[in-house]
Formats: structure tokens, C-alpha cells, sequence
């Protein structure tokens, strides 16, 4: 049941942060891939050579052949024939097929980079490389891809620079041949090159030199792994709220601290970046009496979230309207909150030969147990969604069991992500579900879908609360099986996170298939109004699919008046309601709720 007013995203990116917009005027959007076990490393290679002291790698160390004066490392090493180092080889070499496979801009054939760059990805037909003493600024939230059909070079006291809320986790550098980065040079992103790379005398680098394969060389350099966390806020009215994302003050913690600091009072801010080291944090907000508070994704049901060396993690806040908060005594008459799910297909999910037309299709189903009526469909990018049919009897209510089928057609120029949302009504009460999409343009590179429906056993709750048992399908409405499938709930933690050897896996393989359906249960105990969200995620050609879904049951207020009236003897909780104006004294366990309203 939800409404999102707004949306405020607050990114916290540790140790350095880069944003993006640049130069050139057209420029095909770019996707971070999944670099696996690779993420945790400073250095990987099959030869590292280091000479003299003072290098520093601020994450993990993989190397066949080691170097002569050994680094000081915050990490781990593993040494071949390790199977952490051997795997980070194979996650390397699919994230780079993935960055390589992407559609970019060709920047022309031997390029000097120069001035602001937006996000995107950039080509050159020879090689790549930044002047001695030049500034590169990459400003905007958004992937970087860097891509010479030859070498990369920097010199000497050259510097990346990200501004705008970009992230040294969403930089690459993909070049074909060797890379070389110039004594004291600042640098930003990730490199994968089997090519080599040598760094030079006191470099600074926020991210990885990745080159399984290859030989990385330092000398007295600084690498350091970026450690990314992004908190999400959302905000859910229901009968009557009327707050929005920016009304809440976030705070971000870590030892009881505010990362903020005093300058901003301790209170994160969407758009500014924080430097973070690894460590455990806790997400927090000022209370507000008349929402519930809940977080999900990376951060448990207390806002707690550990950031280890190479995470990149996501914690959303959810706060729902508590209907009625605002209200005084007396008697009230509660009704079932209606519950509304949509899955959103796009056709075609990629478009290799660059800018086309799509058409998404949603189907929308009320899985709830009341009808709804004032059903809306509203998608980020898309603006003519048409209805197409499901009102069987044609009375203009989304009906219990009812199937609604919408459709959308437009043309995209560059890959795209977009969200749906779709609202019913039910007696002033709401329900609202997202799903979103992704169409890739340019390249081959099929992106995964992922969809889950989540229902609870019981919608309200007398006094006190009680059990209630939350059911959950997962599928595969895409064409590409998913690995690593996780389904969690923030608020249930009966669930088992990663699912491996599920019975609906039916040929056995650990993969959800478009074919298959997985279903889970989860019980919990609720003593108050509870808004809970499901996470379902699964992972496809080095890319994640993320699907939400969420339910709330109200538990109903004490608080009555005093009629001196006593209750059934065989209910432990009892209400007053007016009915025709008729006084009566109905169990909550059986009387069949309308609509709340105070009488």
C-alpha cells in the first residue's frame, strides 16, 4: 500500500567520488558491470613487480610471481594457485567482455583527453592518453567507459578528477595495449588491462589495477579500493500523508559519529559525497510520529550496514504514513488495505543496431482481498501508456483476480532504465507498485528481468498484533537465466538470502529460468502497522536485475473510548462502531472491515 510522492537519492561513495559532464554533445549511455571477486583488488597479476618501499595497496594483492620488496597491504593477499585469485581472473575477464561489448563514442583516432567529460562510454581507434599536467573532470552520476585500441598513458602530475556525484566505482579504462600512468599522477577508476600496467614514483590512485595475465608495476604508490554506499529514500503516504523525501533529515553514522561532520549538523544531503572508509555504519533519520520507518536492501532492519573493502551497497529508508496518526479519540471502523502488483516487458529488451522503437508491456493484477477503483499508470519515460483490457464485467473496478494489460511504445536512442508505478484506490486507502526495465541500445548485450510478488496471509490485525505468514514467487520474465538469485525481507528474516538447490530449480542447475517459478514463505510476528519490503535480485551477463515488492498490515489503535461496555468473553479485544446508526459491539476477528473513518 504506497504512494511515492518523491524520490531523494543520497550517495556516499568511500574514499573519493567522481561526477560527469563532459564535452561531447551525444554520448551512449554506459553500465557499471559486476566485477565479482575481482572488486576486493588493489593489484591482480600474474607478475608484481615492486623495487622499493613505501607502496601501499588499500585492498586485496593477487599475483604468480611476486615482487622484490613486498608492500604494505590493508588486505589480503592470495597467491596462485589460489582459487579466490583464479576466480577473480575469470570475473575480470567477463567484466570486460561486457565493457568491451558496449556501444561508445568514438572520439576519433589518437586522442589527448582533456577538459569535463558526462558519463558515457568513449573510444578512441588508437591511443589514449592525458598531457603532462592536465586536469580531466568527469562530473555526473553515471559509468565511465574509456576504451583505446591501444595504450594508455598519463603524465606526469596529471589528474582525474570527479565532481557532480560521479564514482570512482563506475570508472573503467579498457585499453588494448600497455598502460603507463606518469609519476605523482591522481587517478580514478578501475583499469583492465592483461597488457601490463606500470605505475609511476607516487601515484595516488583511487581504484583497481586489474591485470590477470599481465604484469603490474608500482613505485611508492598509493592504491586504494573505493568502497560505495548509496542511501535511497523513499516516502509512502497513505490516507492523508503529505510529507516528501527532503522533510526527513538522514544521518549517516559510524562509531556513533556523523560522517557529515558539523558543518551540515550531521545530516547527509542528496547530491554531496562523503569520504568512507570500510567499516560497519548505521543509517538513521529524525523521527517523525506520524510515519513508520523501515530499511532495506544492504542495511538490516536497524539501519546497520558493513562496507568492506571493494563493496559498492545499497540501503533504502522507507517511511509509510500511519493512517489515523493524526487523529484524536474515539471509535473507528478500519478497512482492509487493497494490494496491487505490475510487471513491466520491455520488446525488444536490445537494440545491437544502435537508436529504435520499443514497446513495454505491464500487466497488472490486484492480488489483494478488496476491489480498487482511480488505477493509474505512470512510467518515468514513457508518457502514453494506453489500457488495453482486463475489466471483464466492465464496471470501471479492478477487481479481485482481474488481469489489467497496458502498453507504451517509444523510440530510445541510448540505453535505458525506466520505472513504472501503478496506484488503486481503495475507500481512501492506496496501493502502489514499481517495476522497472532495462533496454540496452547499441550492443548485444541482453539485460536480465527479474519479478517478485509478495502477499500476506492476513491484511489487518487486532489490538496487539499477532502471526502473519508472507508468501513469495519469484520468476524470470526475461530471456537470460539468472545466477546468484537472492530474495530477503526487511522485516522478515526467515528467508535464506542466496538460493541454491531451491525445488523449483527444475533441471537442477542453480539458475532461475523464464520456465520456472520459486516460491518462499516467512513468518513474523507484528504487534504494530508494518509496511515490509521483499527484495528479489539475480544477475545475468555481468549485470543485476532488482525487483521490489511491498505489503503493509495494519494492526489496529487502542485507542477507544470508554463506553463501559465489556467485550465478548470469548475475544480478547473489542471495538465500537456505528453501523446504520445502530450501536454494536462486533469481534475484530470476524466483523468484515469497510472503511476507517472516525465516527
Amino acid at each position: 500500500m504506497k504512494i511515492i510522492n518523491k524520490i531523494s537519492v543520497v550517495v556516499l561513495v568511500a574514499l573519493f567520488t567522481i561526477g560527469l559532464t563532459g564535452p561531447i554533445s551525444t554520448t551512449y549511455a554506459a553500465t557499471t558491470p559486476s566485477l565479482g571477486a575481482a572488486a576486493t583488488f588493489g593489484i591482480l597479476g600474474s607478475t608484481y613487480t615492486n623495487t622499493v618501499g613505501g607502496t601501499t595497496i588499500n585492498g586485496d594483492l593477487g599475483y604468480t610471481t611476486g615482487p622484490a620488496v613486498a608492500p604494505t597491504v590493508n588486505g589480503t593477499t592470495y597467491i596462485a594457485p589460489n582459487a579466490t585469485y583464479t576466480q577473480a581472473g575469470t570475473d575480470q575477464g567477463t567484466a570486460l567482455t561486457n565493457l568491451n561489448s558496449q556501444a561508445c563514442t568514438s572520439l576519433g583516432a589518437i586522442v589527448t583527453l582533456s577538459g569535463t567529460y558526462t558519463p558515457g562510454c568513449y573510444s578512441s581507434t588508437g591511443a589514449m592518453n592525458i598531457a603532462l599536467g592536465t586536469t580531466v573532470t568527469l562530473n555526473g552520476a553515471g559509468t565511465y567507459i574509456f576504451r583505446p585500441a591501444g595504450a594508455f598513458t598519463t603524465g606526469a602530475n596529471s589528474i582525474v578528477s570527479l565532481t557532480g556525484g560521479a564514482s570512482a566505482s563506475d570508472v573503467f579504462w579498457t585499453p588494448t595495449a600497455a598502460t603507463t600512468l606518469g609519476a605523482n599522477t591522481t587517478f580514478k577508476g578501475t583499469v583492465i588491462d592483461a597488457a601490463g600496467i606500470t605505475i609511476g614514483s607516487t601515484v595516488a590512485w583511487t581504484g583497481r589495477a586489474l591485470a590477470f595475465g599481465g604484469t603490474v608495476s608500482t613505485d611508492a604508490d598509493t592504491i586504494t579500493v573505493p568502497n560505495t554506499l548509496r542511501v535511497i529514500k523513499l516516502v509512502v503516504n497513505t490516507g492523508g500523508g503529505t510529507a516528501v523525501a527532503s522533510d526527513f533529515n538522514v544521518h549517516v553514522k559510524l562509531g556513533g559519529v556523523d560522517v557529515a561532520g558539523s558543518p551540515a549538523l550531521g545530516v547527509v544531503s542528496p547530491g554531496r559525497f562523503y569520504t568512507l572508509s570500510a567499516g560497519t555504519y548505521v543509517v538513521s533519520e529524525d523521527a517523525n510520529a506520524s510515519y513508520t520507518q523501515s530499511f532495506s536492501g544492504a542495511c538490516n532492519s536497524s539501519g546497520s550496514v558493513t562496507l568492506a573493502t571493494g563493496d559498492d551497497k545499497t540501503c533504502t529508508i522507507t517511511n509509510t504514513f500511519i493512517v489515523g496518526s493524526s487523529s484524536g479519540g474515539g471509535s473507528y471502523i478500519w478497512s482492509v488495505p487493497p494490494l496491487i502488483e505490475v510487471l513491466k516487458v520491455p520488446s525488444p529488451l536490445a537494440l545491437p543496431a544502435g537508436p529504435g522503437p520499443v514497446t513495454y508491456t505491464y500487466t497488472l493484477n490486484n492480488i489483494g482481498a478488496v476491489p480498487m477503483t482511480g488505477i493509474t499508470m505512470v512510467d518515468d519515460a514513457c508518457k502514453s501508456i494506453t489500457y488495453v483490457s482486463g475489466d471483464i464485467n466492465g464496471n470501471k473496478k479492478f477487481d479481485i483476480t482481474e488481469t489489467w494489460t497496458y502498453t507504451c511504445q517509444m523510440n530510445l536512442a541510448q540505453t535505458t532504465t525506466n520505472v513504472v508505478v501503478a496506484t488503486g484506490w481503495t475507500e481512501g486507502l492506496s496501493a502502489t507498485d514499481t517495476a522497472s526495465a532495462t533496454v540496452v541500445v547499441g550492443q548485444s548485450l541482453v539485460p536480465p528481468l527479474i519479478h517478485v510478488v509478495k502477499k500476506p496471509n492476513v491484511f489487518v490485525l487486532p489490538y496487539g498484533g499477532g502471526a502473519v505468514t508472507y508468501s513469495y514467487t519469484v520468476t524470470n520474465p526475461g530471456t537470460e537465466p539468472l545466477s546468484n538469485v537472492t530474495i530477503t525481507d526487511n522485516k522478515c528474516t526467515g528467508l535464506p538470502g542466496r538460493v541454491v538447490g531451491h525445488p523449483g530449480d527444475l533441471n537442477k542447475n542453480n539458475l532461475l529460468e523464464s520456465n520456472e517459478s520459486w516460491s518462499f514463505t516467512c513468518q513474523t510476528n507484528l504487534t504494530q502497522t508494518t509496511t515490509n519490503t521483499g527484495t528479489a535480485t539475480g544477475y545475468a551477463n555481468g549485470l543485476s536485475a532488482v525487483d521490489l515488492s511491498l505489503a503493509t498490515v495494519l494492526v489496529v489503535s487502542p485507542k477507544l473510548p470508554n463506553t463501559g461496555i465489556g467485550p465478548n468473553e470469548n475475544n480478547s479485544f473489542w471495538n465500537i462502531v456505528v453501523l446504520a446508526g445502530t450501536l454494536a459491539i462486533v469481534s475484530i476477528f470476524t466483523f468484515v472491515v469497510l472503511r476507517k473513518r472516525k465516527i
